[in-house]
């Protein structure tokens, strides 16, 4: 998204501003795909069918570790990137509604986020080999993995809704550069389409920080 400021105004370029905020964005992108994609469980569907003692037995700590840093790193830079579109968004000449909603939908997915990948946090904590290990009985603790398993996906909601709405200033507020709108049109559509045919969530986070 950092064709943003492609699409700045006048006042942008006067004052020396550039787009560079819009980086922000691609750096909790990254992170957010280390989080979700890189630092996941990797158990198996015929694990998952041989009950808690194979799934249980797979779950390692170091991979929550990676997961929960890259997944406070990318809430971190989500904020950033939320305040960064808010400052440019005010230097528009234009009163869009979808202009106002895109920071509030990233600081949404910014706090949803950092319940989510605190799930990550504990099970770094609390499996075999963490400062807290030994705290709690393993069907306990086997409850945040199942939590896990969607949280980090379902939080990246306010970013596909912040997607609709750049999309919107995209085509028919003209403020945001065509190939970004076209992006985010996928970004959006997709959780769209996966919620509607099937009541799926979680489609949000694999599209969401990719766009």
């Amino acid at each position: 998204m950092t064709a943003l400021d492609t699409a700045t105004t006048g006042l942008d370029r006067e004052s020396g501003q550039r787009g560079t905020w819009a980086l922000w964005g691609t750096a909790a992108g990254v992170c957010g795909v280390i989080a979700n994609l890189l630092a996941s469980s990797t158990v198996t569907e015929s694990q998952r069918n041989g009950g808690f003692d194979e799934v249980y037995g797979e779950l390692t700590r170091g991979v929550f570790h990676v997961g929960a840093v890259a997944g406070f790193a990318a809430v971190a830079c989500l904020v950033m990137f939320a305040a960064g579109f808010a400052r440019w968004g005010a230097r528009q000449a234009s009163d869009s509604l979808a202009l106002r909603a895109v920071p509030y939908a990233l600081v949404a997915s910014a706090g949803a986020l950092i319940a989510a990948y605190g799930v990550k946090g504990q099970l770094a904590a609390y499996l075999s080999g963490g400062f807290n290990e030994g705290a709690y009985p393993d069907r306990d603790i086997y409850v945040y993995y199942l939590l896990d398993d969607l949280a980090g996906y379902v939080s990246w909601w306010g970013v596909a809704i912040a997607a609709g709405c750049i999309a919107w200033l995209s085509f028919r507020d003209r403020l945001v550069v065509r190939w970004v709108g076209a992006l985010a049109v996928l970004a959006v559509a997709g959780p769209v389409a996966f919620l509607l045919a099937f009541g799926f969530t979680g489609f949000s986070g694999i599209i969401a920080p990719v766009f």
